[in-house]
């Protein structure tokens, strides 16, 4: 009596190939989690934060990868790797604007120097025309939180979208017709 093993080793080849494949699926669930998150805070810019979408700086330069560099473009990704350090993987996501951080978290109430020009608020430093008072007088002006927003969805749903993906991968690199 023979016994046809073929396709047990084609599957151990499958598995070989898909276990050096590993690094690079890993850096791709990566880039798609903070893509994901960059769509969530612009999502929230657009629906909960109108006040603030004055150009649409804030909420467009929102970005997925390595905050210390530039990014100029208006991609969710800024074409970094994902950091690595052991089995853990991440990636940051950024709002790198001066003012992101303000926005954020909040600020204390201030006098703005400038003037405006039709629906846009032009910031003189010497204007003699004037300016405008942000916030409250002596008071505080309540940070959006939008990042830590945009995060805590992301994470919310992170298990079952990861699974998802994951289950997509391992059906496409072990299906019999990919192995051709």
């Amino acid at each position: 009596m023979s016994v046809d093993n073929k396709g047990l080793i084609n599957l151990q080849k499958q598995l070989e190939q898909l276990r050096d494949e590993v690094p690079d699926i890993m850096e791709e669930l990566v880039i798609g989690e903070g893509v994901y998150a960059v769509k969530q805070a612009k999502l929230i810019c657009k629906n909960d934060v109108p006040d603030i979408v004055n150009t649409g700086d804030y909420q467009n330069n929102f970005h997925a990868g390595n905050k210390a560099l530039t990014h100029q473009n208006n991609n969710d990704h800024d074409g970094s790797r994902p950091q690595r350090s052991g089995r853990r993987y991440r990636i940051d996501v950024y709002n790198n604007l001066n003012y992101a951080k303000p926005l954020e978290y909040g600020f204390r109430s201030h006098f703005v120097p400038g003037h405006w020009s039709g629906h846009v608020f032009v910031y003189q430093k010497n204007d003699p025309e004037g300016g405008m008072y942000v916030g409250p007088y002596g008071g505080y002006v309540r940070g959006h939180f939008t990042l830590l927003r945009a995060v805590k969805r992301t994470k919310d749903t992170q298990n079952a979208r990861l699974t998802r993906k994951i289950d997509q991968i391992l059906q496409e690199r072990l299906s019999p017709r990919g192995s051709g």
